[in-house]
């Protein structure tokens, strides 16, 4: 298992239904899309008409025209590398930003189109250049500088990197070392680094050679790579894949006792689709405009700040007031966390005890080191004994706890594809009044009148069918013998 995979209550319902819906939607992601512009990606397979670079900037202009529709919010870039030019500086030598990190549009798309569409190769070599003279640890250090000039917050930065090299610096030893060193620097600041190799076909990509160190890919993971795309179909596949946003709900620890946790990430595995909250806009500038909620005091007109103001309750003819800390102290039940309560059969899980949709737990190596072995042992031995872990479950502060189980999930691969992850489904139990106590001798009964009920009923209906037929087809005959 790697941990790039890529989820409460009635008490609190309202709350997390706009916890889930808002402020998922409200994140933004940051995707810088670095395109090798070597003589290597201008070459095109005898059966078709585009070349490898033609084929990165479709799929990449298809990426624009989805994140429209979808997510018009993300940050979107275009940088080129292996170009004669460089729009950088001396510094950053055959780099060039074709675009900067912004909101995807209609003019950037266009832009994208003359090297996807109307592509001229003669005009992009005198504009940009080819060059194989570039160095990959400087092309990585640029990048993070376009991302640190973001000064919104981004949930993910990525950069995606589409080449036909497995092995860019093969001569050079000293910029291998340094190129591999930054692919480390970046992962260190939170920055993902994916690899879409692009070849002809029949060719192969080996991630070994110099991108399974920069990658940090262990050999087991690069085993499971998935083929090098071939055709633009499968390339657009590829593109849209590692794209794919695998979000967690939220992190929690794994609590064994008060010495020994893991971090593990929660996914939501179904999540209703809410329509887009309303944008109030002012009418005559078209500005989006804000709420601003005031408290007066009815006597005087005076206008009430937070500190002025409490929250009482009437309570035997009694008003009581209460602080916020009190308040905060009554609804606030533990610091969140999965606290282990023991082990049980799986088999003591009914369909019957359905509350309502779950969750998928999987670790986090990222806060707390040493999670994801510890959590595969787990799991591994949860399989095998047929058990499932019963805990308290806090998903945030102001929710109640909650019996769950983790019910353990065996890792199925087809054909080098990842169909179905190892983890845990967190499955919530019922309460004893969420099941209803139901008098079976009653149900007895009463499926006994109606069947009566349906008996007479079918029998009546099916003698007024006979007569009508008999008297259509046999009523003139019906007569003579009357």
């Amino acid at each position: 298992m790697d941990g790039t995979f890529g989820f409460e209550n009635d008490f609190d319902q309202e709350y997390d239904d706009q916890i889930g819906s808002n402020s998922i939607s409200s994140l933004r992601d940051g995707t810088l899309f670095l395109v090798d512009c070597s003589s290597s990606m201008f070459v095109r397979a005898e059966v078709e008409d585009k070349t490898l670079f033609e084929k990165c900037m479709k799929a990449i202009q298809n990426m624009y025209q989805q994140k429209i529709y979808g997510s018009d919010k993300d940050f979107l870039g275009i940088v080129f590398f292996g170009t004669e030019q460089n729009n950088t500086s001396e510094d950053f030598p055959h780099i060039y930003t074709l675009q900067e990190l912004d909101q995807p549009s209609a003019e950037r798309i266009k832009e994208i189109e003359q090297f996807s569409t109307n592509f001229d190769f003669k005009n992009f070599r005198q504009e940009y250049g080819n060059s194989n003279e570039y160095a990959l640890n400087k092309v990585f250090w640029w990048c993070s500088n376009m991302f640190s000039l973001i000064t919104q917050k981004l949930d993910t930065r990525r950069i995606m990197l589409f080449t036909r090299k497995d092995h860019p610096h093969e001569n050079d030893k000293t910029l291998e070392k340094l190129a591999k060193n930054k692919s480390k620097d970046l992962y260190d600041v939170g920055i993902i680094l994916e690899v879409v190799p692009v070849v002809l076909e029949g060719e192969k990509f080996d991630f070994s050679k110099f991108y399974a160190d920069a990658l940090m890919l262990s050999e087991e993971e690069i085993k499971l790579l998935p083929d090098p795309a071939e055709n633009f179909e499968e390339l657009e596949k590829t593109v849209r894949s590692k794209d794919h946003k695998r979000r967690p709900y939220t992190h929690l620890n794994l609590e064994f006792d008060n010495n020994l946790s893991i971090s593990c990430s929660v996914f939501n595995l179904v999540r209703e689709c809410s329509k887009p909250t309303k944008i109030k806009l002012d009418k005559k500038t078209n500005v989006e405009t804000k709420t601003v909620t005031r408290r007066f005091n009815p006597d005087t007109g005076e206008i009430l700040f937070a500190s002025d103001t409490k929250l009482a309750l009437d309570i035997f003819g009694k008003r009581i007031a209460f602080e916020q800390d009190e308040i905060k102290s009554i609804k606030r039940f533990g610091n969140p966390a999965l606290r282990l309560i023991g082990f049980k059969d799986l088999k003591t899980i009914k369909p019957y005890m359905y509350v309502k949709p779950g969750h998928f737990l999987y670790p986090d190596e990222k806060s707390i080191e040493g999670s994801t072995t510890l959590f595969g042992a787990l799991l591994q031995k949860c399989l095998e004994k047929e058990k499932f872990i019963l805990c308290e479950m806090i998903c945030r502060i102001n929710t109640p706890p909650r019996l769950v189980a983790l019910y353990p999930q065996q890792e199925e691969i087809e054909e080098k594809i990842q169909m179905i992850p190892p983890g845990f489904h967190v499955l919530y139990l019922p309460f004893a009044d969420d099941i209803r106590q139901i008098d079976r001798m009653k149900i007895h009964k009463l499926l006994n009148c109606l069947r009566n009920v349906l008996i007479n009923l079918s029998s009546n209906i099916a003698q007024k069918i006979l007569k009508i037929l008999l008297y259509k087809n046999f009523g003139s005959k019906l007569k003579l013998l009357l």
